[in-house]
This record gives structure tokens, sequence and C-alpha cells, in this order.
């Protein structure tokens, strides 16, 4: 990325991973506890009671849980990716264009994550 030396870039990454990690984790549960929940009673006996098939509907299509599940797993993703391309690729050139790839299918499914929700 243009702008930041490789240890500033680095450091962004581990950040936005460890950051992301216990949100992005506790988010994919609840997506997965709920979309069962909304088709089948077993969730509620795994939740003990908590997501009833009308608490599954709400928390799976009508919260904002998806959409902010979605950029913290783009975000998660991004940045592993980037820790990978920084530590496994040698050559500097080639981990340049990968890492802007990378950045660049990012920024774009996140907008078609953002167009998906708000249009």
């Amino acid at each position: 990325m243009v702008g930041f030396d490789k240890r500033t870039r680095a450091r962004l990454y581990l950040w936005l991973v460890e950051f992301t990690s216990i949100p992005t984790y506790v988010g994919i549960y609840l997506m997965f506890i709920s979309g069962y929940g909304m088709i089948t009673r077993k969730a509620a006996l795994v939740t003990f009671g908590i997501l009833k098939r009308p608490n599954s509907i709400i928390l799976h299509t009508l919260s904002p849980l998806p959409y902010l599940v979605g950029l913290l797993t783009i975000l998660h993703a991004v940045a592993g990716l980037g820790c990978l391309i920084m530590r496994r690729v040698k050559n500097p050139k080639l981990a340049q264009i990968l890492e802007l790839i990378n950045v660049l299918v990012g920024i774009f499914f996140a907008g078609q994550l953002t167009v998906l929700e708000f249009l």
C-alpha cells in the first residue's frame, strides 16, 4: 500500500486481525445459530430458549448484524491475507501488487455489501 512502510503495514494488519477476531467470532456464531433458529427448533434448545424462531428472524434479517458481521469478516480477511502476503511473498514488487489486489477486492466486496444492505 502506498504511503506506509512495511513495518507500519504489518502492525496495522496485525492490529486489525486482533481487533476483529472476537467480534467476528461472536457475530458469525449468532448468524449461524439464528439462521438455524429460523428453520428448526433445535436452535432454541441449544441456546436455552433465547433464540426461538421470532428472535432468530429479528436477529438474522431485521437487525444490522448481518451487515456488521460482513464488514468485520472482510476486514479480518483482508488483514489476515495482508499478513500472509508480507510474511510469505519474498519478491517486494509482487508483494506490493498482491497487497493492492487484496485491498481492492476488500473494498469492492464491502461496496457490494453496502449496496445490498442499503438499496
